[in-house]
């Protein structure tokens, strides 16, 4: 019993850590520009111009929001293994 309990705490926090991935994405437009997306493996002259650099203060905090996100993951993962490792 004890040994599904740690894969079930992994598939729980595998599904929180996607759906603040997703909820993350909604708020900050990732998902805004549909029309965009259809001419993006068409190349870089098609948009010209059209990719705007995010603020450097914008970056900062997403890249600590996805290194977060990151740490939250592998230490999930590292716990279910210990978990299933420790009750062998």
């Amino acid at each position: 019993m004890m040994y599904y309990a740690s894969w079930l705490f992994l598939v729980v926090i595998s599904v929180a850590v996607s759906l603040v991935a997703f909820l993350w994405g909604l708020r900050s437009g990732q998902f805004s520009d549909q029309e965009r997306a259809r001419y993006l493996p068409l190349g870089d002259d098609v948009l010209s111009g059209a990719v705007v650099a995010a603020p450097a203060r914008k970056r900062r905090i997403q890249t600590a929001g996805l290194l977060f996100l990151v740490v939250i993951c592998l230490s999930a993962l590292i716990a279910a293994v210990a978990l299933s490792l420790y009750h062998r």
